[in-house]
């Protein structure tokens, strides 16, 4: 549309499209990564399905919030602004967590590969699944910011979206030419992309708990390290038993 506010129709075939893609990337990723022995694309697929988790997060909290919005239509409540900032300040908390308890996994997961001396060169073929990837998630990020929604009543959340969808290319090109270096004869490339992967999981939500954390409810600040202690906890769970499959 001209005046740069796309409909609800536009709005919402573009998340549909954005969700496909990100479950078929999920899919793709993900089966070929296991049968073609890759640990970056298994990383990677497991990057998309933080995606495809965060994207329910992020669109419950803005359909929240324009609920909020069409209720005070005129912005005038005090009580509605404070209930569309707790809300996107509690789905952005929860989304850094999930997202920092994923990214430490994955980081423990493929550096104990790497200690342990077991890594293995990937088949070919996961090459040029990366390289595709990269070309879905580079139109993704294309499209997304062209079809970007101007409401104002859930910034924080499509700004969240935006980040994801931008730490995607970083993350599809550092899975690309990891697997790109295997194939030259650094086998190690293959966990080592896996571990930048999990990286840009844990900034992304460390950033995301950083910028909400002092926003929180009182409740919410007195679990604060008791929440990232579990998160830890779990990580080296899920790590070990990650590892015991795969060993």
């Amino acid at each position: 549309m001209g005046n740069g506010i796309i409909s609800p129709k536009e709005k919402n075939n573009s998340i549909f499209i954005s969700l496909i893609c990100n479950i078929l990337l999920v899919l793709g990723k993900g089966i070929t990564g296991i049968l073609a022995n890759s640990n970056a694309l298994v990383a990677d697929a497991i990057h998309s399905t933080t995606d495809v988790i965060a994207f329910f997060i992020n669109y419950r909290a803005c359909e929240d919030c324009q609920m909020y919005g069409r209720i005070d239509s005129k912005g005038t409540s005090k009580t509605i602004r404070q209930k569309i900032a707790a809300t996107e300040t509690r789905a952005t908390y929860y989304m850094g967590i999930f997202l920092f308890t994923i990214g430490l996994a994955i980081c423990f997961h493929n550096f104990m590969i790497i200690v342990l001396d077991r890594v293995e060169k990937p088949d070919s073929i996961s090459v040029a699944v990366a390289f595709i990837a990269l070309v879905v998630y580079a139109g993704l990020y294309k499209y997304s910011k062209g079809n970007c929604d101007n409401n104002k009543e859930c910034m924080r959340t499509k700004q969240n979206t935006h980040w994801q969808n931008k730490m995607n290319l970083f993350s599809g090109a550092a899975v690309a030419l990891g697997l790109m270096g295997t194939m030259f004869g650094f086998i190690f490339m293959d966990e080592f992309a896996a571990i930048v992967v999990g990286s840009i999981l844990i900034a992304m939500g460390v950033k995301s708990i950083i910028e909400t954390k002092q926003e929180l409810s009182t409740a919410a600040k007195r679990s604060f390290k008791p929440v990232i202690f579990s998160s830890i906890t779990i990580s080296i769970i899920l790590a070990a038993i990650s590892l015991s499959i795969q060993l």
